[in-house]
């Protein structure tokens, strides 16, 4: 009943952070609906970062090679730098790029399309291989039916495919993936697409470019895994018209939250960026939005779909994202991200090629990951107190960030679980000690005190970071044994057993 009680009083305050609100930044920048985030400018070429997870870590000294579009003929090389950045100029063109290091499964991405004076960018996912002395090369990807400038109708709600995959032996596919748009990875901040598993083939299939808010100049993309995590991406250039979409008055959403994580333990089934998250860890950005309409109108208003906006100087905007009009939430798992840069969004709500105003502007500043570490009692100690003081100490910590923490202990015997706190105060902020039952939540009942020469275990269930405590906009989350910040939960780091004196 305690720890029910213990969870109650967490998710209400978590609650009240969660939904709040920031406040909209003032200058919302340059009031257009942004650019179409390919880039622009005098470079002609391809560039991007490659990562070994979405959200993920950046993998450096990375080989990149270019070649001509579905042949052996090689036409630039590079290597990735400490951020897994690389930069490739070319002419327009189509070309594949092809990723190989020493321990890591084989990466390539097919049909790459170049136009003259555009900068064409594209970060790429080089997972660790399963087993390096495995083969490395990436599976063979063929797509039927789909071929480069292809028009779908989106009201006749089907494109049709069909994807084999020819791993190298003896590897077999472990995973397929078809979309309209990006298809970054697996993972639950990937965006929708159609999932294979455990074969190599599809067979017959389609895709509806409603369930996608696909319009106009779009790309069909599939993406395979095989089993040491070698990855084929293979594009193709397409457009799904709109031919019923008449006047429309569109209202902009209003983006309610922009929340910057920042998870110290990398969480392995994300797939899709680079110098985002620090060594070892996973970032996003979790944005939401309310939908706007002139009641006046109503329901024909209704928007088709959002497009999604960053920008780093609060000014000049690029889209980085669409979903569909029943969509309300989106997680930016850019390689682009980084602790301590600030970010910009803004959200647009769309009808085929008519677009509103964009929402109000929201920014988050990501934070740095953090790791904390049980002091005492120490791991295996004995003669312990039974009401013994619990100690931890955090790395690195920040001035004027507020850290928050609650412990859980583990009777060994019993299987009983304890907190370190009461529900008066269910969240320790800005402390790194307790005291077995300091606030008297205990008192009267069997846990008073601890048993004599009884062996316990015990841990910091919760342990985060947050840049506002009323209205955060980022947080670092060091332990999430609750997913009160995360649906899947972040792992504590230590977990110590002691006995207390017989």
């Amino acid at each position: 009943m305690m720890k029910k009680l213990l969870g109650a009083a967490l998710m209400g305050i978590l609650v009240v952070a969660l939904t709040a609100c920031p406040q909209p930044n003032p200058n919302p920048g340059n009031g257009g609906n942004g650019g179409d985030g390919d880039g622009g400018g005098a470079f002609t070429g391809i560039m991007g970062y490659v990562v070994n997870a979405n959200a993920g870590e950046a993998v450096a000294d990375s080989q990149v090679t270019v070649y001509e579009h579905g042949t052996a003929t090689q036409v630039a090389q590079t290597n990735t730098d400490a951020d897994g950045a690389y930069e490739v100029p070319l002419a327009a063109g189509s070309y594949d790029v092809k990723l190989a290091k020493s321990g890591y499964a084989g990466s390539q991405v097919l049909n790459v399309r170049v136009e003259d004076g555009k900068t064409t960018n594209l970060n790429i996912i080089q997972r660790k291989a399963f087993n390096p002395a495995w083969p490395t090369d990436p599976p063979e990807v063929t797509l039927g039916k789909v071929q480069d400038g292809n028009v779908y109708e989106a009201q006749l709600g089907f494109i049709p495919y069909d994807v084999t995959v020819t791993p190298a032996a003896p590897l077999t596919t472990d995973l397929i993936y078809a979309a309209l748009g990006k298809t970054p990875g697996s993972g639950f901040i990937t965006g929708r697409r159609s999932i294979f598993v455990s074969t190599n083939s599809t067979g017959d299939r389609f895709l509806d470019p409603l369930a996608y808010a696909a319009a106009g100049p779009t790309t069909f993309q599939v993406v395979a895994y095989d089993t040491n995590g070698n990855r084929t991406q293979l594009l193709r250039y397409v457009e799904v018209s709109l031919p019923f979409i008449n006047d429309v008055d569109l209202v902009a959403p209003e983006l309610r939250n922009a929340l910057a994580v920042t998870l110290n333990k990398q969480i392995e089934f994300f797939r899709v960026g680079p110098q985002a998250a620090p060594s070892g860890a996973n970032l996003y950005v979790e944005l939401r939005w309310i939908p706007k309409q002139d009641s006046s109108h109503a329901p024909n208003d209704a928007p088709y779909g959002y497009h999604v906006y960053r920008s780093f100087d609060g000014e000049h905007f690029e889209r980085i994202g669409t979903v569909g009009g029943l969509t309300t939430r989106y997680l930016d798992a850019s390689p682009d991200l980084a602790p301590g840069k600030t970010a910009y969004y803004r959200v647009t709500a769309f009808v085929g090629e008519l677009e509103s105003e964009p929402s109000n502007t929201l920014e988050t500043t990501p934070l740095d990951a953090f790791d904390v570490h049980l002091t005492a009692p120490a791991d295996g100690a004995t003669d312990v107190s039974t009401a013994p003081t619990f100690e931890w100490t955090a790395s690195p910590t920040v001035d004027g960030l507020h850290y928050f923490y609650s412990g859980a202990l583990w009777d060994t015997l019993s299987g009983e679980n304890a907190w370190f706190a009461s529900g008066a105060m269910p969240i320790l902020a800005d402390r790194t000690d307790w005291t077995w039952n300091e606030d008297g939540a205990y008192t009267n009942t069997f846990l008073e005190t601890l048993q004599r020469g009884r062996s316990y275990e015990w841990q910091l269930i919760e342990a985060y970071a947050l840049d506002d405590p009323v209205h955060p906009s980022a947080v670092s989350v060091a332990a999430d044994g609750l997913g009160l910040w995360f649906p899947f939960g972040v792992a504590s780091t230590d977990h110590f057993t002691f006995t207390t004196a017989p």
